[in-house]
């Protein structure tokens, strides 16, 4: 079954009202929640079936087994990032690389701004991060598939923006290291919500304090594309 295809399976699992999309639907949420928690190998098969409240048998049925249900995860996770960045990942190369400096700019703002809604108000991406994260802890070995399907995808295009924003070339060390500075700022901020919190003195992420972290993630990435714009780095 083709990349598209399974996608396109998964999307009828989180849309459909069938018992057997149900069913699906149960059974990737309980592996994303046991495997970010206790991770692959300390998961069993009988735990995810019994947090998905259906049968242990329903996990070959739907899945071909345990390896096919964490397939099924990284292929719903590349579905969610996918669905929430498409004004970037359904662009190809090429299109970006025709981009004004000003066109670039706003579009890293945008792709921005949707990671953190997606990630401050979703209730699924507290378990796409916990999976992502024990993945990359824990098994780093295991992590091309993941890398293949979501962040390769992802980091190319936004390296390919950045450079079309500062004019400086996408193959260079100093923008593939910034593109990570960039995402992972605001992720940690999810992250580390507790802590956001605590500090902030909120009780939660609300539309007045979403906005907040957008400004400052905003003022961050544009001091940040400003000084890559000003040529090579001396430091």
């Amino acid at each position: 079954m083709s990349k598209s295809a399974m996608q396109d399976e998964l999307r009828e699992a989180l849309t459909s009202d069938t018992p057997s999309a149900k069913t699906k639907r149960d059974l990737i949420e309980s592996a994303l929640l046991h495997f970010g928690r206790e991770g692959y190998a300390g998961t069993s098969t009988r735990t995810i079936a019994q947090t998905a409240k259906t049968n242990i048998a329903s996990i070959a049925y739907h899945f071909s087994g345990k390896a096919g249900l964490k397939q099924a995860c990284i292929n719903f996770i590349a579905m969610s990032v996918g669905d929430v960045l498409a004004v970037v990942l359904n662009r190809k190369i090429t299109e970006i690389e025709h981009m004004s400096p000003e066109e670039a700019r706003a579009k890293l703002l945008e792709m921005v701004d949707r990671m953190i809604t997606f990630t401050q108000t979703n209730k699924r991406a507290e378990l796409l991060m916990s999976f992502i994260l024990r993945e990359v802890l824990h098994s780093p070995d295991e992590t091309d598939t993941l890398y293949k399907a979501v962040f390769g995808p992802l980091l190319d295009r936004a390296t390919t923006l950045l450079s079309r924003a500062t004019g400086q070339p996408a193959t260079s060390d100093e923008l593939k290291l910034a593109t990570f500075t960039l995402i992972g700022q605001l992720l940690y901020m999810r992250l580390a919500r507790p802590f956001v919190l605590k500090r902030m003195e909120w009780k939660a992420v609300g539309p007045e304090e979403l906005e907040q972290i957008k400004s400052v993630i905003h003022r961050s990435i544009n001091a940040l594309l400003d000084d890559l714009s000003k040529g090579k780095s001396n430091a």
